[in-house]
Order: C-alpha cells, then sequence, then structure tokens
C-alpha cells in the first residue's frame, strides 16, 4: 500500500513537472518546484540542481531546498568523484557520505549532518549539463525505484532548459533579423566611410550584449591589418601591437569565422596578458568580404567567457557582408570624389 501511494506522489509531480515545461518560460520557476517538493514526496532532507557554465568546467548552483548557506558556500564540487561520475552520465548513490573519501568536504558534511546523497546527471540530447542531487540526514539506501525517478527529473530538467533556450534563440534571430535591416538601411544611406564604421562597432556591442568591436581594414598591396573602428577597449589594448600574425587571421584572411572562448591562452591569439589585463575574454571574429575578397575583419569581444550561437555568427557574418558592401561603396565614391577634385 505504501509503495502504491509513494508512485502516485511521484507520477504526480513527474506530471506537474511536465506541465511546468509547457506553460513557463521561466527555468528557475520548474528547478525551484523540483527542489522544494522532492524532499516532500521522497522523504529525503534536501535537494539541489546545479549546471555546467558556459565553458563547461564548473558547476553553478541554481536551485536548492533544505540546505545552510553556510554548506551550500562551502566550495565548488566540481572534482568530487561522484559529481564526476554523474558528468559522465551514471546515477551515483553515497549511502554514508560522513565517512565517504569520495567526498570532499567532509567536515563541512559532517556538520550540516548528510548522511546519504543520490547524485543523478541532466542531460541535453545526450550531453550532459548539470546535476540534480536529493540528500538525507539518516542513513539511507536508495531503490532502484527512487534513482529512476529522480533520473527521470534530471531529464525533465534537459527538456525544459533546451525549450527555453529554443525560445530565446527563436526570439534572438527575430531580433537579429530586423537588426540587419535596421543597420542596413543606415550604413547604405551614408558615403561618409567614419560614419558607417562607428555605427557598426557602436551598434554591435549593444544588440549582440558583448562587451566592445573592433574593425580593421586589409591595406591593399600589403596585406596587413589597420585599425580603422574600434568601440569599448581601452587605447592600451587598441595599441598592443600587429594582428597580422596571429593564427585567428590566417583563417579570416581565407573567408572563415574564428570563435575563441578564452582570449587570455587560446592559440589562435598572441596578446594573452593584455586580454587579461583588459578583461577579455571571448572573441567572435568574422571577415568582411567584397565579392570574392576579404577587405577586412570585424571582432567582437566578450568580458565572460561565451559560447557564441549559430544565430550569432550568422548575424555577424551578415552585417559583415553588408558592412562590406558600404564600406567598398563608400571608398570608392571618395575616390572618385578625389579624383574629381584633382
Amino acid at each position: 500500500m505504501e509503495q502504491t501511494v509513494r508512485k502516485a506522489s511521484y507520477f504526480d509531480l513527474f506530471v506537474e513537472v511536465t506541465k511546468t515545461i509547457t506553460t513557463t518560460q521561466d527555468i528557475d520557476d520548474m528547478f525551484a518546484l523540483i527542489t522544494q517538493k522532492l524532499p516532500e514526496i521522497m522523504d529525503v532532507d534536501a535537494s539541489t540542481i546545479r549546471l555546467l557554465d558556459i565553458s563547461g568546467e564548473k558547476l553553478e548552483l541554481r536551485s536548492a531546498s533544505g540546505l545552510s548557506e553556510a554548506y551550500l558556500n562551502r566550495g565548488p564540487i566540481d572534482h568530487e568523484e561522484p559529481v564526476f561520475k554523474a558528468l559522465k552520465g551514471s546515477p551515483i548513490v553515497i549511502e554514508d557520505a560522513s565517512h565517504d573519501p569520495r567526498i570532499q568536504y567532509v567536515e563541512a558534511t559532517r556538520k550540516e549532518g548528510i548522511q546519504s546523497i543520490l547524485v543523478v546527471p541532466i542531460s541535453i540530447r545526450g550531453r550532459i549539463i548539470g546535476i540534480l542531487r536529493v540528500l538525507t540526514k539518516t542513513l539511507r539506501s536508495f531503490d532502484q525505484d527512487e534513482i529512476n525517478f529522480v533520473a527521470a527529473l534530471g531529464e525533465q530538467c534537459g527538456i525544459a532548459i533546451e525549450n527555453v533556450r529554443t525560445f530565446a534563440d527563436q526570439q534572438i534571430q527575430l531580433d537579429y533579423f530586423e537588426t540587419i535591416h535596421a543597420i542596413s538601411k543606415k550604413i547604405n544611406a551614408t558615403y561618409e566611410l567614419d560614419k558607417i564604421l562607428n555605427l557598426i562597432v557602436t551598434r554591435l556591442p549593444e544588440v549582440m550584449k558583448v562587451k566592445a568591436a573592433t574593425i580593421r581594414f586589409i591595406e591593399e598591396n600589403k596585406g596587413k591589418l589597420e585599425l580603422k573602428a574600434a568601440y569599448g577597449l581601452s587605447r592600451s589594448y587598441l595599441e598592443r601591437g600587429p594582428l597580422d600574425k596571429e593564427l585567428a587571421t590566417f583563417y579570416l584572411k581565407q573567408g572563415e569565422p574564428v570563435v575563441i572562448l578564452d582570449a587570455k591562452k587560446d592559440i589562435h591569439t598572441r596578446y594573452h596578458k593584455e586580454a587579461e589585463l583588459e578583461g577579455i575574454s571571448s572573441i567572435l571574429a568574422v571577415p568582411i568580404p567584397f565579392k570574392d575578397e576579404t577587405i577586412g575583419i570585424l571582432r567582437l569581444l566578450t568580458e565572460q567567457v561565451r559560447q557564441f550561437s549559430h544565430a550569432d555568427i550568422n548575424f555577424a557574418l551578415a552585417i559583415a557582408e553588408q558592412s562590406g558592401i558600404a564600406i567598398q561603396r563608400a571608398i570608392d565614391f571618395n575616390r572618385l570624389k578625389q579624383i574629381c577634385k584633382e
């Protein structure tokens, strides 16, 4: 009888979570629902949800219930063996956490009174993005039904995250489409090269939510990069040295976009210390084309590590293509104007 009631409670929570997935765009609401209801339904003391940050290297706490601030702030748990294994895709049961050598913060665990822990992965289409944990203050052996239930909730978390991200991506793409149209109209309405360049480097950081932007031209006959416009960067960083021999520049001149996750150590860049001092993390660089030739490079720089999406890259490429046409048009017009003067 007790088992039947327990399974009914599991089913009710699963249904509630599923409904929440389809009705909310706030992922933290669903996380709060799970972490608050799990202890009640499973007769455990606490639960937490952590997701990997954008670098994919650190777990960030997103929701918790039943635990003290001191315990939650005890330190990173990324390298605890059970967490590491869960991030590989396997549910892990720790039956006696206060004496388990796999637990990193044993004293904090004992002080909190934690005895048993179940850790399950949260995944999106087979890619692990976080963990869901339930914790007890009495020794407990989780049975297979309990493990399967928590694992199923972990899967629901993944589905919810993907749904929210898909909705956000669609909204971003719509915003980008509208911005391409607006910027194209403005840059094609003038022959003043400085106006065109300044519009691009000032508007893109606002739209793409990045720290800074630069445009460099490839000098005719020399092939060297010359800074033409910049926004959001110090003079010392802009004058750090030539970019001609960076690996990123080689690919960009071939017409390929380059994504640099961490400019402080990436092999595609040279000025790692300067990037650290400037507070630069990620860079999206795209070629500015005209016809079949790359005439310049547009770079977008962030303060935080960022995985640029396909929508981000395609938007930057579209802007660069429109910019190339407008830039070459302005250059040709000014040349013709100068010839007429002479």
